[in-house]
């Protein structure tokens, strides 16, 4: 799974718990002269079970009853945004991006200042369209949201759109805000550390591949680029040590790949 898979499911998570949180099963209550009263029918409640199902489903990998449940969401509510939502990323995860991004943005036009949709509209953009101007404005408008919460993430997602555009300043820049709001960001580090290399700034590059090292471990990706930055200095015990990590950790990587065809 990407990480932007894995992120995404985060928030059909908290969707997810939102839906079994608010909705209420239909149920039969006795009243003081002994009649059943049922509860009627609301559309947002019926709407809101069966995307939490679809979603159980999604999360499962069941795509067949996650679509079905979706659809039915959308039947009960059809202007409901957690439900446009969730039809939007699940066909964005089955490959029909033309669905994908009416949902997404349907979902915008019904809730335009939810953040989440904004940052997971521009990653749609950026990863599935290769649109990444366009996906870079939404994340900068994710940003704009005063209540959002994952500023870094958003600065980080534009960051790597712009490294996609070929646009490496730019990047920097976004990856610089990222860190400056939350320091944390293991990939913000590693992006950082490929600008720079890209970019011929090799120390600087090292400097930020070391603090990622030190945060997290180590990836197919970023051992390649520690011998590529190693390489660049002729660091030559640097180069061995990362070459030797990646054959042993990732041997049948594409970096592994590359490595064998560049040494």
């Amino acid at each position: 799974m990407t990480k932007h898979a894995k992120w995404v499911m985060v928030i059909l998570a908290v969707m997810l718990a939102g839906c079994q949180t608010t909705t209420r099963e239909t149920t039969s209550a006795a009243t003081k002269d002994g009649a059943v009263q049922r509860t009627k029918y609301e559309p947002k409640e019926a709407a809101a079970k069966r995307l939490s199902l679809g979603l159980q489903y999604l999360q499962a990998g069941h795509m067949e009853w996650a679509k079905h449940n979706l659809l039915k969401a959308y039947e009960h509510a059809p202007d409901m945004p957690d439900v446009l939502y969730g039809l939007a990323y699940y066909y964005q995860t089955v490959f029909e991006y033309d669905k994908a991004e009416d949902y997404y943005q349907k979902a915008i036009d019904e809730s335009p200042k939810n953040a989440d949709y904004l940052n997971a509209y521009g990653v749609f953009l950026c990863d599935s369209r290769k649109k990444y101007d366009e996906g870079i404005r939404y994340f900068l408008r994710a940003v704009e949201q005063p209540n959002y919460t994952s500023v870094g993430a958003a600065y980080e997602n534009a960051g790597f759109c712009a490294i996609r555009a070929e646009k490496y300043e730019p990047a920097k820049q976004y990856f610089e805000k990222a860190l400056s709001y939350n320091p944390n960001l293991t990939r913000s580090l590693y992006g950082m550390a490929e600008v720079n290399y890209v970019t011929e700034n090799h120390r600087l590059a090292e400097a930020y591949l070391y603090r990622f090292e030190a945060k997290t471990k180590p990836t197919a990706k970023s051992l390649l680029l520690g011998y590529k930055i190693a390489k660049s200095l002729d660091a030559r015990g640097n180069m061995r040590g990362y070459g030797e990590k990646l054959m042993e950790l990732y041997p049948t990587s594409d970096e592994a790949q590359e490595y064998i065809s560049i040494r």
